[in-house]
């Protein structure tokens, strides 16, 4: 998943590859490709600092945070679902199929877009 670094790693000191392989190892990037939520969500490696971002966020009362994590989140999730495989299966993406999207997007970004510059804490 990270190949396209291997140049910068190699230029660099062999301590940002040691980090590298280690992340790799945690499985973390896999499960994220393939949308394994029971593996990912059962990796101590990425429930952990998931839960003490949210818990943070809720300490500090930021509720924008809070959304936006969820929102992204969800997104993440609907990538998971049989219709996203459904369409990215295809050879050509059809046009009715991606107005939804589009629009699922559009309205998504305009509610982060407001939470953020229109409606304040």
């Amino acid at each position: 998943m990270f190949e396209f670094l291997d140049p910068f790693f190699a230029a660099t000191a062999s301590f940002f590859k040691a980090i590298l392989d280690f992340f790799i190892s945690t499985k973390i990037p896999a499960q994220i490709d393939k949308i394994d939520y029971k593996g990912l969500f059962s990796n101590g490696w990425f429930m952990v600092p998931y839960i003490a971002m949210l818990a943070w966020n809720v300490y500090k009362q930021a509720i924008n945070s809070i959304i936006i994590i969820v929102l992204l989140s969800g997104c993440w999730a609907f990538f998971g679902t049989p219709y996203m495989q459904a369409i990215m299966a295809q050879d050509e993406i059809p046009l009715n199929a991606i107005l939804p999207l589009v629009a699922g997007a559009c309205a998504v970004f305009g509610f982060i877009i407001y939470r953020i510059f229109f409606k304040s804490d």
